[in-house]
């Protein structure tokens, strides 16, 4: 079997120079059939148990939440669709083999672990996204007071080093109020799988930059919520609004085809 690779986000952006001032065509992901969804790291790298791991962080899931880089090897999908065309396309993803790497040139590492339950991410057509709460009514207060509902955190080593908490949120900010407008905080494309000879389902692509997002050093007793080094480099309250999230994922569609057109 064999992978066919498409840039379909590529040639749409084509498309859109060649028109100039013509208004962008409206995007939708397009499911095949209703039925449950499957997703993982976009050529991510093989984790063997006893074997050292290739140390390739273009391919594996980054976090860069304050003073820390989380990186991860796997990711793990799962959501539902309904036959036909949608402008969003919903997720949980969860995330593991993460750890701190404190230096950017070497794979020394504290080990880091993803809550258990993933994030849940709203992915809009045209490009921008929500993380939803987890449901799990933990809340923290954040800059300018806001109130937000816990999506995910990491927590940093098994000595409660640092308990980071990404809370709900629309990323960019700017799509609340512009909704309508085009992002890029999630690109997608597709690509096509063959199943079998000559037969081939399609799968979407999603390239992931969230950029400025909300993020809290919480906790009893953590280091990230006493040591002065933490403190420096958050905001009021301890935490920031700087976050960022780069990872590719491929999301299947399980006995169907799922992309984006």
């Amino acid at each position: 079997m064999r992978n066919i690779r498409l840039v379909g986000g590529l040639a749409a952006a084509v498309c859109v120079l060649a028109v100039g001032a013509a208004p962008a065509m409206a995007h939708q992901f397009v499911a095949s059939k209703t039925g449950k969804t499957a997703g993982r790291g976009f050529e991510e790298i093989i984790v063997e148990k006893g074997v050292a791991p290739e140390f390739e962080p273009a391919r594996m899931q980054e976090w860069r939440l304050g003073a820390f880089r989380i990186l991860c090897y796997k990711a793990t999908g799962a959501g539902e669709v309904t036959e036909g065309g949608s402008e969003t396309f919903t997720t949980t993803t969860k995330y593991s083999k993460c750890g701190w790497y404190p230096q950017a040139t070497n794979t020394l590492h504290v080990g880091a672990g993803f809550s258990k339950t993933g994030i849940q991410v709203i992915y809009h057509a045209n490009g921008y996204t929500e993380a939803v709460g987890n449901g799990e009514g933990e809340e923290y207060e954040f800059k300018k007071a806001e109130v937000l509902e816990t999506s995910a955190f990491i927590k940093i080593s098994s000595t409660k080093l640092c308990k980071i908490v990404i809370p709900a949120q629309t990323i960019p900010v700017r799509a609340i109020s512009h909704p309508g407008e085009e992002f890029s905080s999630a690109v997608f494309s597709n690509t096509e799988f063959e199943l079998k000879t000559g037969v081939f389902q399609k799968r979407l692509v999603i390239q992931n930059e969230f950029k400025k997002m909300k993020f809290k050093y919480a906790g009893e007793e953590t280091q990230c919520t006493s040591a002065p080094e933490f403190e420096k480099l958050s905001e009021e309250g301890g935490g920031g609004s700087a976050g960022v999230y780069k990872g590719s994922l491929e999301e299947r569609l399980v006995g169907g085809s799922l992309s984006w057109e």
